[in-house]
């Protein structure tokens, strides 16, 4: 069980987070750069991390380029330190009493921010928009660490946590990874996926896995939950899914797994995941199951009135006409989603099928008349409408594509909650 109250050193530092490799594998660095400095500034602030003498160098230079940046942008007016007095003294000071200085309220204003008592830590990564991290929020768990390389999904990620997570994981040291309980990690699946090309492990999305076992073998969490599309399981014959079991059970982990479908978790979306929940005790592996009971989907919930929706997502007449010649012989009713498969046939659903980073823009149609808002899709993931919207439509959809189904996950956390409880009952 996590020691909130312990004194730490700052594990990350922003020179651990090259701005590019060469081909000869020479690191160059930025003189700054904004994201890794509110990664680092946003994990001290919800850390409550101890100011020690390591680590205060990385915050006090974070702090300072955080308020130049406001300064920047004629937000002086709300410094508490004058623009010419920002020695390593003042700052400090401020880093030192963050929460008595308006300074950083985007940090803690947002609508899932870090719990300040907690039992449990876990990592995030591949973190996208949050989808794995928020049910294990909601339960009072504290984020230690999260990466996502997407700028969008980062300022989403941002708007709804209030810290920023670091980049590219594969230039990141196992070591500057905090300890954690639990390690969550929704890994990329287009390499796998039906929809992209199928090259696995030849893709090098596919070799992310290889970095969830770089750090299980660095820190052995107690639990780990990994996600893919379901045709992670067949793969080249069922190979590439043998070698993942094989390296997990190499790691010392005793897992389950199970391709489980958003519809049976109350998501009027068709959304098939193969998930794998494994524990370094194999008591608590026995004690888990994917046994869940189905709940009712409407598709009613999730839609917006049509008056309230951007009048740019309609259809055009042209797409509207061939929507209605090719259904003349379907049976039509409301509310549907009509969907669109990749040989230009259209059904008429109850549910839409799975939100798509690549699909067309018109592959799903609210009634057969207009794109789904942004609400919507996200409403179609499970995300609560207080789950802020940061970017533009297009990345919204983007992102809710490459997101998960959140009751999925949040049955599947309570779930690990229990294990976790009744050990340490």
């Amino acid at each position: 069980m996590a020691n909130n109250k312990a004194k730490k050193k700052l594990p990350i530092s922003i020179l651990d987070f090259p701005e590019e490799i060469t081909q000869d594998g020479l690191k160059i660095y930025s003189d700054f750069s904004l994201e890794n400095h509110l990664a680092v500034l946003s994990q001290f602030l919800h850390g409550n991390a101890f100011l020690d003498n390591d680590s205060k160098i990385e915050i006090v230079e974070s702090i300072r380029n955080f308020l130049s940046l406001k300064a920047s942008k004629a937000k002086a007016g709300l410094l508490s330190l004058p623009k010419d007095n920002w020695s390593d003294e003042a700052v400090s000071k401020v880093a030192e009493e963050a929460y008595q200085y308006g300074l950083f309220d985007e940090f803690f204003a947002v609508p899932y921010p870090s719990p300040s008592t907690y039992s449990y830590t876990f990592i995030d990564l591949f973190a996208g928009i949050g989808g794995i991290r928020l049910p294990f929020t909601e339960l009072g768990y504290k984020c230690v660490f999260s990466s996502e390389w997407d700028g969008p999904a980062q300022k989403t990620y941002f708007a709804n946590f209030g810290e920023m997570p670091f980049g590219d994981i594969t230039k990141i040291r196992s070591e500057k990874i905090p300890p954690h309980d639990i390690l969550l990690a929704g890994f990329p699946c287009q390499a796998f996926s039906i929809m992209g090309k199928g090259l696995g492990f030849a893709d090098t999305r596919g070799t992310m896995f290889f970095e969830i076992e770089r750090i299980l073998g660095y820190h052995h969490p107690k639990v780990i939950l990994l996600e893919n599309v379901k045709q992670l399981v067949t793969h080249d014959h069922g190979k590439t899914f043998k070698v993942i079991q094989e390296k997990l059970t190499n790691l010392g982990y005793h897992f389950k797994w199970k391709v489980l479908n958003a519809l049976d978790f109350g998501l009027p979306q068709k959304r098939e995941r193969v998930i794998i929940v494994g524990f370094l005790d194999q008591k608590l592996c026995d004690s888990f199951s994917f046994d869940f009971p189905k709940k009712h989907y409407d598709l009613n919930e999730v839609l917006e009135k049509d008056e309230n929706v951007d009048p740019r997502l309609f259809a055009s007449d042209s797409i509207l006409n061939k929507r209605r010649e090719r259904t003349q012989n379907k049976k039509i009713f409301y509310p549907s989603i009509w969907h669109e498969n990749k040989a230009g046939n259209i059904s008429v659903l109850p549910y839409a099928c799975a939100l798509r980073t690549g699909a067309s823009y018109n592959y799903l149609l609210v009634n057969g008349v207009r794109r789904p808002s942004s609400r919507e899709l996200l409403r179609f993931q499970g995300f609560p409408d207080k789950f802020q919207i940061a970017v533009s439509h297009g990345e919204i959809r983007r992102q809710t594509g490459n997101s998960v189904a959140v009751p999925m996950i949040r049955a599947i956390a309570q779930r690990i909650n229990n294990i976790l409880n009744h050990e340490t009952a």
